[in-house]
């Protein structure tokens, strides 16, 4: 007899999974392997890389002299207004990149970020933002169901559209015509 192969498990790296997860365990088929031979689940992967990119904006455009204990001061903020406030983390980039953008100088300290997330210029670009996504997405589907139906259609029917050719032959009835206006 041969022996069923059982799943296997690996551990999710990412030190917050069990914010996001009941557990860290993860199908290894369905895990994300960032090349080094480290696993996640891929919402935590993301998640990761996007406090990262984060932080290094916060680092590169804000404030370009922070010591190493703000940076974990900033990362700790991060974090919590993620997991204990439960803000969306791309929600929080896209705060961060219309504050570098659009309002330069008025973020200068990590607690700041607290504040951006509530900010109401922010909150309109983000609705108007996701409605365009929504609205690509929408479209996108739309245009793979009419696909699929004009293909159905066209293999469900084989009509012969083509046009029989018609001999013509060109008769000069310009003295017809021209009697006609001299009424003769």
């Amino acid at each position: 007899m041969a022996k069923k192969k059982q799943p296997v498990y690996v551990s999710c790296r990412y030190p917050k999974c069990t914010q996001l997860h009941d557990s860290n365990k993860v199908l290894k088929s369905e895990a994300f392997n960032n090349g080094k031979g480290r696993y996640y689940h891929e919402d935590c992967y993301h998640t990761m890389q996007t406090v990262n990119q984060i932080k290094d904006m916060f680092c590169k455009y804000i404030n370009t002299t922070l010591t190493a204990k703000e940076i974990g001061t900033l990362v700790s903020t991060i974090n919590h207004i993620i997991f204990a406030k439960h803000v969306d983390v791309d929600y929080l980039k896209f705060a961060v990149e219309y504050f570098i953008k659009y309002k330069p100088g008025k973020l200068n300290y990590p607690a700041g970020l607290h504040y951006i997330i509530n900010d109401s210029d922010v909150k309109e670009a983000w609705d108007r933002r996701r409605e365009s996504e929504i609205r690509a997405e929408i479209k996108v589907e739309m245009d793979k169901q009419m696909k699929a139906i004009a293909e159905s259609v066209e293999n469900n029917f084989d009509l012969d559209l083509s046009i029989p050719e018609k001999k013509s032959i060109y008769k000069n009835n310009s003295r017809q015509r021209f009697s006609r206006i001299l009424g003769t």
